[in-house]
């Protein structure tokens, strides 16, 4: 080819090489005119999703799990969350940009929690720990009530060291079994809605609805009436017992204080209220010592019959009748056994007294027989362990008791019916089992009133076994040891008073 020839011919391929460049780089390249869509801009950091925790650490499928983080989204449906991948989402019962509440699905595995909101998704820096083993709660009803309502919470696993709070106020169950708890709700609550905690060592669960208190207390009080036997509040009469005779209150019968050297006794009446307590004279030695602790004494037809208690550890079970016009006492028929803490009542024109301590036997006493020396015959036997300072309540031809130990490392707060010709039998337990040395006791109308600790539970009997509700409680309330029952012009008033002696009285 001839050197023109060969000169045409680079410049021809020169040229389509240009142009080649060209149409790749203007027709696969951005036209800067019509630059076509860009990739979405980073997320600042202060947008970026995050887990930064959950509660509890390990669970069963169908609890409840809190994630906290940030940039959660605050409507719902605008999150998922999965449990180890699980196919199915987990069900949210509440959002918010740093919360999610969710609950644990029926096939979660051990793993790591993962929360997608929008095009974002976090992984959280722990597993999740699925331990179908534990206690799961699924349900309570009813859903809501005043104070004192009985809840039955039901679930799985629960155990006899299983838990209960309510607004953070632990409360005893009543029942347990596997699948279900019953407890009363606590009289110190608010007036308003509440998940509960079920406690099983150191996991809590809290259930998936409110309990909404629809009524809270007090709807009783203690009036303050300014009298007091001490001040400031000294325990009195350690182990001492009270009676109303001819409308006085009688009170003590042991040490006035612990070490004193003989026992003591104090007197108030309500027609001199401005007197107070007045100090009366000892009481015969034979009757009362200075260390006699948790005697019974009972009045009938005006007269006062006393006995029983502890003497220097020795259970005691001298009878006598008390007579507190000239501070003198009759020597009468032994109790047929020592005891202390016992109860005593009238029904139907007769005496009773029983039980303290562990003993079960209820005994009809007759002050008429054997040269009006007294006589006892066994009444019934108790279905109970244990009734010990326990209280009674006479409604009709029914007496009310308890708070019984129904077996031995069971719950003190059994509660009984006796009536005559039909023996003992359980009605529904009292709602309160917490510690107490008394558990005073005094009716109004067909309703029995149960002191214990700061409370007043009140009983009204049915034939399903009666029912409770608590018409005093809480701090602030008075510590009332001793109740009493006497007339104030012309009509019924309750009188109870603390360790020192300080008076009050009980109004709706």
């Amino acid at each position: 080819m001839s050197s023109s020839n060969n000169q045409v011919f680079y410049s021809r391929l020169a040229l389509a090489l240009l142009l080649t460049g060209y149409v790749i780089l203007y027709g696969c390249g951005k036209n800067p005119a019509n630059p076509g869509p860009n990739p979405a801009p980073p997320t600042p950091n202060n947008m970026i999703m995050e887990i930064t925790s959950f509660a509890p650490a390990k669970g069963m499928p169908g609890g409840e799990v809190i994630i906290e983080g940030k940039n959660f989204k605050d409507n719902i449906s605008q999150n998922t969350v999965t449990f180890n991948g699980t196919p199915a989402n987990a069900l949210i019962t509440g959002a918010t940009t740093t919360q999610l509440t969710v609950r644990i699905p029926q096939d979660a595995t051990t793993g790591k929690i993962i929360v997608k909101t929008g095009n974002q998704v976090d992984t959280s820096a722990t597993d999740f720990i699925v331990d179908r083993d534990m206690i799961s709660v699924s349900g309570f009803s009813p859903a809501s009530g005043p104070i004192g309502t009985l809840v039955t919470i039901t679930g799985i696993n629960f155990t006899i060291n299983t838990r209960i709070k309510f607004n953070n106020i632990e409360c005893q169950p009543t029942t347990r079994t596997n699948t279900s708890l019953t407890f009363t709700i606590p009289v110190n609550t608010s007036l308003t809605s509440h998940k509960i905690e079920v406690i099983s060592g150191a996991y809590t669960e809290l259930t998936h609805e409110l309990f909404t208190v629809t009524q809270t207390g007090p709807i009783a009080h203690w009036e303050d009436k300014t009298v007091r036997l001490v001040t400031p509040e000294t325990l009195l009469f350690n182990g001492g017992v009270s009676f109303v005779h001819k409308n006085k209150i009688y009170w003590g019968f042991t040490a006035l204080f612990n070490g004193d050297a003989e026992a003591s006794y104090v007197m108030y009446d309500p027609a001199n209220h401005n007197a107070g307590w007045a100090v009366l004279a000892h009481p015969p030695t034979q009757m009362a010592k200075q260390n006699l602790f948790r005697p019974t004494a009972v009045v009938h037809n005006d007269r006062v019959f006393f006995g029983t208690g502890i003497n220097q550890s020795t259970s005691n079970k001298s009878w006598w009748e008390y007579h507190p016009e000239t501070n003198t006492a009759t020597q009468l028929t032994d109790y047929p056994e020592g005891t202390a803490g016992a109860i005593s009542f009238t029904l139907n024109n007769k005496i009773y007294t029983g039980f303290g301590g562990t003993r079960t036997i209820l005994y009809e006493f007759n002050p008429a027989a054997n040269n009006n020396k007294g006589s006892w015959v066994q009444a019934t036997n108790a279905p109970f362990s244990e009734l010990n300072s326990g209280s009674t309540v006479v409604l009709g031809n029914e007496v009310y008791f308890g708070r019984a130990l129904p077996a031995q490392l069971q719950t003190r707060n059994a509660f009984y019916k006796f009536v005559e010709g039909a023996g003992i039998t359980r009605v529904t337990d009292m709602p309160q089992d917490l510690p107490s040395q008394t558990t005073a006791s005094f009716t109004i109308g067909n309703k029995g009133y149960f002191v214990i600790n700061k409370n007043v539970w009140e009983y009204t009997p049915d034939a399903a076994g009666g029912s409770w509700r608590a018409v005093i409680g809480g701090d602030g309330q008075p510590a009332i040891k001793h109740v009493a029952m006497v007339t104030v012009n012309g009509m019924p008033v309750v009188y109870g008073w603390t360790e020192g002696g300080h008076i009050h009285e009980f109004k709706f």
